[in-house]
């Protein structure tokens, strides 16, 4: 026998369900529109030369990456992010007018271990704006972001930043060399997963010497509001020209983002590493939600364009994690159950009744008023039964009787009240129901 269960790590959406996620993913695409995002459409497939880039994903990435041939021998892949496949649509669309805002809500996938908030097919919803080096760009993203968050119901969450350039002057003054940095950074960015002590390990494991592992850890510790951590920073990397150029960055970022939004949720965290190998300049995280990750993340990546065509684009954007922003909604009561979509359900009585039964649901339906009728030929007592079991509000019943009058019975499935309304009457009378 066939095995009916999906594959592990994926899983089917059932309408309930996706009825609530229609409701969130409407409502993201609202709030990216009324920034100016562009929607925009990849393959699912990308070849593997492309997802596999030198200062693309990075070989952690890579390692999770569902990768195989297609039937003419060419090494393909599954997209594991929506970013490197907007950086090949740019480097491919020279023409694009700069700056480019786009959004893309569509499914990725990563083989990586199977756990609460982490599938290995899942949902992304991305805002990415190309073409620009002003910190006015990473603060639109921010922005766009914080509203989602603010749009879907979210009240108690903060933006975590910090900038690669900083990151990397606070390694090299713990004594690592230019060529461990990114190495670096990897280890770093499993502080939430394995710890300080399993940061430690890896930092070693990667050749970084006790004496600046420990450093490191030190370093990373600074974390807080922004001014302050940002003028220890200042301090403490006064001679390194590109790390004091990343405070600067972070400096106009936050005051540009104060004014497009109002008293948002800041914190430095200079542990904050982003494991992708493309991020440039400032990173960000959102979270909010205990024992289920990030809920959102992103930054600047002014190479990864170039890295394709040749040409260096400047680029910044953020990925809301769509899965986990459900999860975490349904949780905490934010999503309001809903079994269906349809407004009205139209019974009849008899067979002889079913031309105008089915007249009338067309004539719902051509004024936008969602209907169904029974496909099974049912008694008129399963009928409303079904409808009951739908949570359909309204029932109208289609008699004889009733039509030689030119009406029909409207039926409040919540109230259980009935009567009798004019045909003619019917569409302003539900119109004003809903």
């Amino acid at each position: 026998m066939v095995k009916v269960r999906p594959v592990r790590g994926m899983r089917d959406i059932l309408p309930e369900e996706m009825i609530q996620r229609q409701k969130v993913l409407d409502t993201l695409r609202e709030v990216f529109e009324t920034f100016g995002f562009l929607p925009l459409e990849t393959p699912a497939l990308e070849r593997w030369e492309l997802l596999s880039a030198k200062g693309a994903g990075g070989p952690e990435v890579l390692e999770e990456t569902y990768r195989f041939k297609d039937r003419a021998g060419r090494p393909v892949g599954l997209r594991y992010d929506l970013t490197v496949p907007l950086a090949r649509v740019v480097a491919s669309n020279p023409t694009l007018p700069l700056p480019f805002k786009r959004y893309q809500i569509s499914r990725v996938w990563r083989y990586g271990d199977v756990a609460k908030g982490r599938l290995r097919e899942f949902w992304q919803a991305d805002v990415d704006v190309v073409g620009s080096v002003s910190m006015l760009a990473d603060a639109e993203v921010l922005a766009c972001a914080i509203t989602a968050f603010k749009r879907l119901g979210f009240k108690d969450f903060t933006v975590r930043l910090n900038h690669r350039k900083i990151l990397s002057a606070l390694i090299r003054y713990s004594g690592v060399e230019e060529s461990k940095i990114l190495d670096a950074y990897r280890a770093i960015d499993k502080l939430d997963k394995v710890g300080l002590t399993g940061v430690e390990k890896e930092l070693l494991m990667r050749g970084v010497s006790t004496e600046s592992a420990k450093k490191i850890l030190d370093l990373i510790g600074l974390s807080g509001k922004a001014d302050s951590v940002l003028a220890e920073a200042e301090d403490l990397l006064s001679e390194d020209a590109e790390g004091i150029e990343g405070i600067e960055d972070l400096r106009n970022l936050i005051m540009y983002l104060k004014d497009l939004v109002a008293e948002p949720k800041l914190k430095v965290d200079l542990s904050l590493a982003r494991g992708l190998d493309y991020y440039t300049g400032p990173i960000f995280e959102f979270s909010g939600a205990e024992n289920i990750g990030s809920l959102a993340g992103g930054g600047r990546y002014d190479k990864l364009i170039g890295l394709i065509s040749g040409r260096d684009v400047p680029a910044t954007g953020i990925s809301l994690g769509v899965e986990r922003i459900i999860e975490v909604m349904r949780e905490k009561g934010m999503l309001a159950v809903e079994k269906s979509k349809v407004k009205v359900f139209v019974a009849k009585t008899s067979d002889e009744v079913i031309g105008a039964t089915l007249n009338l649901v067309a004539m719902l339906r051509e004024k936008g008023i969602p209907a169904e009728f029974d496909l099974r030929e049912r008694s008129l007592k399963k009928q409303l039964e079904y409808a009951d079991s739908r949570e359909i509000d309204y029932v109208l019943i289609v008699g004889k009787r009733e039509l030689e009058r030119n009406s029909v019975k409207l039926r409040d499935m919540r109230n259980r009240v009935e009567k009798d309304v004019r045909i003619d009457d019917l569409t302003s009378i539900l119109e004003n129901l809903f």
